[in-house]
């Protein structure tokens, strides 16, 4: 009797793991069915597929790095410069391409026009832009939108005859690849503190580059079959974008990984590249004078001699921090 219960004890035993083991089964076949017929929902994945690994976001870049605070007492030499940005030299292309949106890389223009946001001016985290170079006068979102585009007129044809009846301006929107090239206004001054020299960007100004509305005809050219002919070919005009603060644009910038043209693994945002690596070429366009807002092509008007010029500012400022060691 007892070998018997014992036998019967294990058999319920062996009954209740196999019913467990068979519940547990269920619900795992059920939890991978579920998954597996999630992938078959409208639902698309969020992050573009550009490597084999798990990518960290663009927005898990540390918030912009605090620049060290300066008491006014300890800066006893500071000089202003105006710089360009000139996005067609070499160098400067990682701040130009992709001229379009690929993936989770854009253009340094692009990032500032996702954080101007013109299009929706409901939204009040806007990056806020300036019309003056002290940042005073703040645009409104129609003012943003205006400077942002290109008045042009189009003719309205009757849709009935063919044949035009009226024209109509329009606004056409600027493109980020039309931005060729930045202006920034940066200080240099000395910390008697740390007894450093040491330069800070004040603000950025984009520049758009585009074509006129219109050619004006030729008073020289020989009447000619083809219109276009007599036509004079006019450069592309510049407009200011207007003026964004520096800081204002450094949580923007911190957040948008730039291509390392040394090492694509080594991820580099806009603000490590430009506030602290200074990683461009640009060239002294003005500094502060007594004249106010004199630039260099006021009074050198050779291109070779206003680079030079630029050269002598730079060295200028250097050669004061060298003067101080010099025994």
């Amino acid at each position: 009797m007892r070998s018997q219960f014992v036998l019967n004890s294990k058999k319920i035993i062996n009954m209740k793991k196999l019913t467990l083991i068979s519940i547990a089964l269920f619900f795992v076949g059920f939890i991978f069915a579920q998954e597996e017929g999630g992938g078959s929902t409208l639902q698309q994945p969020t992050r573009p597929v550009e490597f084999p690994w798990q990518q960290m976001d663009v927005d898990t870049f540390s918030v912009p790095v605090s620049p060290v605070f300066i008491r006014q007492s300890d800066v006893f030499y500071y000089h202003t410069v105006w710089r360009i940005i000139d996005l067609r030299e070499k160098r400067n292309h990682p701040y130009y391409f992709p001229t379009t949106r690929r993936g989770t890389w854009r253009s340094l223009a692009q990032t500032i026009f996702d954080a101007i946001d013109f299009n929706h001016p409901e939204n009040l985290n806007s990056l806020p832009v300036y019309s003056d170079e002290f940042c005073e006068l703040k645009l409104t979102p129609e003012e943003k939108r205006n400077i942002l585009s290109n008045p042009k007129t189009r003719d309205i044809i009757d849709p009935e005859t063919g044949q035009k009846i009226n024209t109509e301006d329009y606004l056409e929107e600027f493109q980020p690849y039309e931005i060729l090239s930045y202006r920034i206004k940066e200080i240099w001054f000395f910390d008697k503190q740390r007894s450093v020299l040491e330069v800070r960007i004040l603000t950025i100004t984009p520049v758009v580059e585009y074509e006129r509305p219109s050619a004006a005809p030729d008073p020289n050219a020989t009447p000619s079959a083809d219109e276009e002919e007599n036509y004079v070919e006019v450069p592309k005009a510049q407009r200011s974008a207007g003026v964004i603060k520096w800081d204002d644009l450094r949580p923007y910038l911190v957040k948008q990984e730039m291509f390392n043209v040394k090492n694509n693994a080594a991820r580099l945002s806009y603000d490590d590249a430009i506030t602290w690596k200074r990683q461009f070429a640009s060239f002294v366009f003005q500094e502060q004078n007594t004249y106010s807002d004199r630039m260099i092509q006021d009074y050198i008007k050779n291109p070779r001699d206003q680079r030079i010029e630029s050269d002598i500012i730079i060295d200028k400022i250097r050669s004061f921090e060298h003067e101080l060691w010099e025994f």
